[in-house]
């Protein structure tokens, strides 16, 4: 890791938290303000909401804007109502129906403003419909597939959505650095008043690194996963 990317530990953290803090809160933070600029009082969809990166941005956007109206997907009631008590405002659960279906009856058919997306293909055209005009798509991951099969271009256009696809990684040690100093000085006083939160959903040791890893997989967590040595 380069110099230039090392933060102080709030005092009032363990290290487990503090530990689940980076790479999450910092994703969150640069697609939420440096990529989608999302404005006061405009309306926010956050698929996997109770993921590191869901509930990371779910925080950020309640603390550093005013009136933003959050939508989540999530797989379980007991996920969602870790979003809600973080302060989603609307609770999505993909399982017993389609989020687009969801967003058109809680915002009359207007569409959201900005979505954060994790999925990918599976989600492209439910994502496209619950847009709104101007509306702002950005990709954070691609876990369900990369390949969309056919789409119609006309709605991009019709709608002027702008669609941006990010990694954070790639990126150069200067963006990275720029990125944390921005961030911290966002939120660190949040961390030490307690406003804001690393959720962490279980520990394991090194040993156990595989229980862990099924852990993960199974998709059983909400928030960090953590490892000690």
């Amino acid at each position: 890791m380069h110099k230039s990317f090392v933060m102080d530990m709030p005092d009032n953290l363990t290290f487990e938290e503090a530990a689940a803090i980076p790479e999450v809160f910092l994703t969150a933070y640069q697609t939420l303000f440096w990529l989608a600029g999302v404005k006061d009082n405009e309306k926010l969809l956050i698929h996997a909401g109770a993921s590191g990166v869901g509930t990371a941005a779910i925080q950020l956007i309640k603390n550093l804007r005013t009136n933003v109206e959050v939508f989540v997907t999530a797989g379980s009631d007991e996920k969602l109502k870790l979003t809600q008590s973080l302060g989603a405002n609307h609770l999505i659960n993909y399982k017993k129906q389609n989020f687009q279906d969801g967003i058109s009856n809680l915002t009359q058919n207007e569409g959201v403003n900005v979505i954060l997306d994790f999925i990918g293909a599976p989600y492209w055209q439910q994502n496209i419909n619950s847009l709104s005009v101007d509306g702002r798509l950005v990709l954070i991951g691609i876990l369900g597939g990369t390949i969309i099969k056919e789409f119609d271009l006309q709605t991009l256009l019709q709608k002027r959505i702008q669609v941006t696809g990010t990694l954070l990684t790639p990126r150069s040690n200067e963006y990275k650095s720029r990125l944390k100093d921005d961030f911290l000085n966002d939120s660190k006083i949040l961390f030490e008043q307690k406003k804001i939160k690393p959720i962490v959903d279980s520990v394991f040791t090194i040993e156990n690194i595989k229980e862990a890893h099924t852990y993960m997989e199974e998709n059983k967590n909400s928030g960090k996963i953590i490892l000690t040595f």
